[in-house]
């Protein structure tokens, strides 16, 4: 082995590779360096040294609220709707909860809304839990489907049928269930004060497993397609979901899982206004306060809440992203930004070091997956691209609070060079060696490297989240997980960000067309905005009735014409520009947010 090492060394050397050898290894241990830290803060509890205990204290028993929004088109959404609910209910949670399914076009199957209502009063409930089934009558999205079931419970407390608003907010998918104390344990975490800041935390994210009963199981299962592709899922969600949102590597967590996180309901109540507030903020502000003048305040802003704004893919980050940029005044939340760019950097450090998102590996939450490659592929376009669109409608804001500013920047940039190392450390050695052997042998002990790095932290993410036998059944997709990576992370993420950046907009049916119409909000989208000029551009030479102005590179709607999301869901797509005397159909009405109905 020493001689095969000093042979691809003087090798690498000869034909100008050390820079890249070198490069690649600050990759990874920036990149991995958490899971020598995880598995030491797993040691020392296994020895005794740290506690172990996630007991709440009476004192610290608050209310909470567990929304599941869904939309509820058959059987099976149905079936995993109850399983769910049931699944909370029975959690031990040790304080008064209630659980509020949260429909997204409860009108789309009122045979189903209907029996969902029947099924939540007559369900058998621990006395300190409450079941309540609330939905919008068409289909808006997840974030106003949450947002009804919200005002719900603002209806109950101002009825006097709800003594307040409940303390905490849980938000969890409607296809998962629960692992033993989950809530309790996010609720723990979420309580703790942290060592420099002596406040509590602001949001916890939770274990996202994938059930081993989907995975392969025996010789029998091994031609399932669906079990693989649920075994592949189960690894990496262990090392992204289980290691990665530990928050112990060098550049902060900034993404809960939308599976399951814990925050304050301070900080949810306020969302909706701060997504209308992201939309006033400007340039010229942000350059004022770099020479003494006082940033736009949020505790002063009177603006319309704007819960459309909040919708589509992403979402979950978009919250992790809220909760992470308050900071604690007294037993009150604060959004308002640093008073000057010294206090922005300050509290940088200070999140640095005491981080506002915290993980228990044991507050555990089992999701289910896309069993087809297309539905895996097409869920990891809008995963994957989301970080464009997050970082576009929240940039206004991380220019100031950059605590969150900084490390949501620095870890995209990050994931770009370790994903760029990967590709080239496919292509390197055949474009820098004469002969096919030794491109060869550089390969292959560059993969002997990478699947070492894949095993050590699933080893790792298997014994810190004390998972049974069944869950070990996940490493037999090890051998072929950077064919994974690449056709399910890789190539999603290239995809979707060149359609969001250069191309015309990456189009999800995360939110209907016309919630995206009315949440004010644009993709960067180039080429859309490219063709537009040029298409207007021709109809103000040929007819003269279009004036001069920034929408011609805009994204909106105008009198010329449509919006940039017309036809993303429905199908429908209209033409770039409206011509003059060519018929037009009228564009779909924005969305009403009217009060919530539910089962009472």
């Amino acid at each position: 082995m020493s001689h095969v090492l000093w042979y691809l060394t003087g090798a690498a050397r000869a034909y100008g590779l050390l820079p890249f050898l070198r490069a690649a290894l600050i990759c990874g241990l920036l990149y991995q360096i958490n899971i020598a830290l995880v598995l030491a803060m797993w040691l020392a509890r296994k020895a005794g040294i740290s506690p172990q205990g996630a007991v709440l204290e009476p004192h610290n028993r608050h209310s909470a609220v567990v929304v599941l929004p869904t939309l509820l088109s058959n059987e099976g959404e149905l079936d995993g709707l109850q399983r769910a609910m049931r699944s909370v209910a029975r959690n031990e949670y040790p304080g008064p909860l209630l659980v509020v399914a949260c429909i997204d076009g409860r009108d789309g199957r009122p045979d189903l809304f209907s029996r969902m209502q029947a099924w939540s009063r007559s369900e058998k409930l621990p006395a300190n839990v409450a079941f309540h089934v609330v939905g919008t009558p068409t289909r808006m999205s997840k974030a106003i489907a949450m947002d009804w079931g919200v005002e719900h419970l603002k209806q109950l407390v101002a009825a006097g049928r709800l003594a307040r608003f409940p303390t905490l907010f849980f938000n969890m998918d409607a296809d998962s269930e629960l692992g033993p104390r989950a809530l309790e344990r996010m609720a723990f975490k979420l309580t703790r004060k942290r060592r420099l800041a002596r406040t509590p935390h602001m949001i916890v994210t939770s274990n996202v497993l994938v059930d081993p009963n989907e995975c392969v199981a025996g010789v029998g299962s091994l031609s399932s397609g669906a079990r693989w592709l649920a075994t592949f899922v189960a690894r990496e969600y262990l090392t992204s979901i289980s290691l990665g949102r530990s928050n112990t590597n060098l550049f902060p967590v900034n993404e809960a899982s939308g599976a399951l996180y814990c925050t304050w309901s301070q900080i949810y109540l306020r969302a909706p206004r701060y997504a209308r507030f992201l939309q006033s903020l400007s340039w010229t502000n942000w350059l004022k306060w770099w020479i003494g003048f006082a940033p736009p305040r949020f505790s002063a802003f009177e603006g319309a809440p704007l819960v459309e704004a909040m919708a589509g893919p992403g979402d979950d980050t978009w919250m992790t992203w809220l909760a992470c940029s308050a900071v604690w005044k007294g037993d009150r939340i604060c959004f308002d930004f640093p008073r000057t760019p010294l206090h922005a950097f300050a509290r940088m450090l200070s999140a640095y070091v005491s981080r506002p998102l915290s993980f228990d590996a044991l507050a555990q939450v089992y999701t289910k997956t896309p069993t087809t490659t297309r539905g895996l592929f097409k869920q990891r376009i809008r995963w994957n691209s989301s970080r464009v669109n997050d970082i576009k409608r929240w940039f206004p804001s991380l220019a100031y609070h950059w605590q969150i500013g900084a490390p949501v920047i620095a870890s995209s940039l990050l994931v770009i060079a370790v994903n760029a190392m990967f590709v080239a450390g496919l292509v390197a050695p055949f474009l820098a060696f004469r002969h096919a052997s030794e491109a060869v042998a550089v390969t292959l002990l560059a993969g002997t490297g990478y699947m070492f790095v894949r095993l050590a932290g699933t080893l790792v993410a298997l014994l810190v989240s004390q998972c049974s036998s069944s869950h070990w059944r996940a490493l037999v997709s090890l051998p072929l997980s950077g064919c994974y990576h690449v056709v399910f992370n890789m190539i999603p993420a290239v995809l979707g960000t060149t359609r969001d950046l250069l191309g015309f907009g990456q189009p999800t049916t995360f939110a209907p067309e016309a919630t995206t119409r009315a949440s004010g909000l644009t993709r960067i989208a180039l080429a859309y905005r490219a063709r537009r000029a040029i298409l207007l551009a021709c109809r103000a030479v040929v007819f003269g009735d279009v004036p001069w102005g920034s929408f011609w590179f805009g994204w909106g709607q105008t009198p010329w014409t449509p919006s940039g999301f017309d036809g993303w869901t429905t199908g429908v797509r209209p033409p770039p520009v409206y011509w003059p005397r060519r018929r037009r159909s009228a564009p779909p009405a924005p969305p009403s947010l009217p009060r919530a109905a539910s089962d009472g």
